[in-house]
């Protein structure tokens, strides 16, 4: 079993200390594993013990069990598809499928578990590297595979290093396929970078971010000084504080803004599809026009397990309850899980409008799920906004963030379209298709960023 605790160490190192070359190696104990061990019980517990230290050593900001025991749940079909590939295919299979099992499983497990993990895909660990560029095709997915791929011809080297030839062989393999992924990222990053070159139409956008000590809907809010040709304004997930009773103020707050700014203004917000009251509940990103009228709303698709809706109806697990006695704040009490008034519905996929140009106005956990991401893009969207609000998280948000903003790096490059970031506990800016970043901290509480978007 020392095999899957190896790999799950130098996967942690990869991630948090960015050591990017790590990744190409850091299956190979594992897939060792896989390839010699026989026994389903120890093939199972061995993935499973790869799993947990892995999340346990990266994502350390979720600590749940409930979200970890189905998470597992998921990735347990990794070593069930091992067994049964080996058990009736030839050897020489195995080594062809088990980066395409992996891939595919460790997909599953980061999309279909109650909170998604894409963040700690194997090909999130390219974000920072010279192989970024692959990820115009198939995104964090496509260099999952590319990871994997090379990972799987190193495993064959040392499986023939009593052999020196062979060893040196598949160790020239791996050199060559380095070295072309390489060359085609490069092309691949000026490729996008020429392409956003070429478009002449600009968006003025300016996006706030604020610090949670900071987090307060203060007269400060009632008018902003931007540049005259400001097109939009993208206000934090949820700044103004509100709840199912008083949602109404939150709308007309940012309504206000738009009006005394003269800008168009987006804002995520609790609303009801009847604006007087009644209605389903939705968390929406809403665009108000200069004049503060509602111009177009966005419901959010990808809702957020146990603050926005919980599907188990009265059932929770019992530390829930325990925990709830320990909460003081009235806006952590007000979640799906506690109480079934607060249970979003899900809305339909849609982009906003504003200036000339459309968006997509993706809220909080949505980016994470790629393929949505990319679905709203292929719907014509000239750019993508990330709006969220992370005050979810109590530990480890440094960690979060950067993983995060490694996936909306490879989205960014993925799509080639610019992606927009702001909310609470997060940056401000912009990441450009060729994966330039341009990202400013809160670091006295708010900040506005100016940027100019090309579309």
């Amino acid at each position: 079993m020392i095999l899957p605790v190896i790999s799950s160490v130098l996967g942690i190192i990869a991630f948090n200390a960015n050591f990017y070359p790590l990744i190409f190696l850091a299956l190979v104990p594992l897939f060792l594993f896989f390839l010699r061990e026989d026994n389903f019980w120890k093939l199972i517990i061995g993935a499973v013990l790869f799993r947990l230290i892995f999340a346990f050593g990266t994502v350390y900001f979720v600590l749940d069990p409930f979200l970890y025991g189905l998470s597992i749940l998921i990735f347990i079909g990794l070593p069930v598809s091992v067994y049964l590939v080996k058990k009736f295919l030839p050897d020489y299979v195995v080594y062809f499928l088990l980066p395409v099992l992996w891939v595919f499983w460790d997909y599953l497990e980061s999309q279909y578990t109650l909170l998604p993990m894409t963040i700690v895909v194997f090909g999130n660990a390219l974000a920072n590297s010279p192989f970024l560029g692959l990820a115009r095709y198939g995104g964090v997915i496509g260099l999952a595979m590319f990871t994997a791929v090379a990972n799987i011809i190193f495993t064959v080297a040392v499986n023939f290093r009593k052999s020196g030839f062979y060893l040196i062989f598949w160790i020239a393999v791996a050199a060559f396929f380095l070295i072309i992924g390489f060359i085609f990222s490069k092309i691949l990053i000026h490729k996008n970078a020429e392409d956003y070159a070429l478009k002449n139409r600009i968006a003025r956008v300016a996006l706030m971010s604020v610090s949670d000590e900071e987090n307060n809907f203060d007269g400060a809010f009632s008018v902003f000084i931007l540049p005259e040709n400001t097109d939009l304004l993208i206000m934090p997930e949820d700044l103004y504080p509100h709840d199912i009773k008083n949602y109404q103020e939150a709308i007309n707050a940012y309504s206000g803004i738009a009006k005394n700014s003269k800008v168009a203004v987006s804002a995520a917000t609790t609303r009801f599809d009847q604006l007087n009251g009644g209605g389903n509940l939705y968390k929406s990103s809403l665009v108000f026009s200069k004049n503060g009228e509602i111009a177009g709303i966005y419901d959010k698709v990808n809702r957020t397990i146990t603050s926005e809706y919980w599907p188990f109806d009265n059932w929770r697990p019992f530390y829930f309850d325990f925990y709830l006695k320990q909460l003081t704040n009235l806006e952590e009490k007000n979640r799906a899980i506690f109480d079934s008034e607060y249970q979003y519905q899900k809305g339909k996929e849609n982009l906003l409008e504003a200036g000339g140009f459309s968006f997509a106005s993706l809220i909080c956990i949505e980016g994470h799920y790629p393929f949505y991401v990319k679905k709203l893009s292929d719907m014509g969207a000239d750019f993508i906004s990330f709006n969220s609000n992370n005050k979810w998280i109590k530990q480890g948000i440094g960690q979060y963030l950067r993983l995060t903003n490694n996936l909306r790096k490879i989205e960014a490059v993925w799509l080639n379209k610019p992606i927009l970031i702001n909310g609470i506990m997060d940056y401000a800016g912009v990441i450009l298709p060729d994966g330039t970043l341009d990202l400013k901290a809160a670091a006295n509480g708010r900040i506005i960023f100016e940027t100019e978007i090309r579309y």
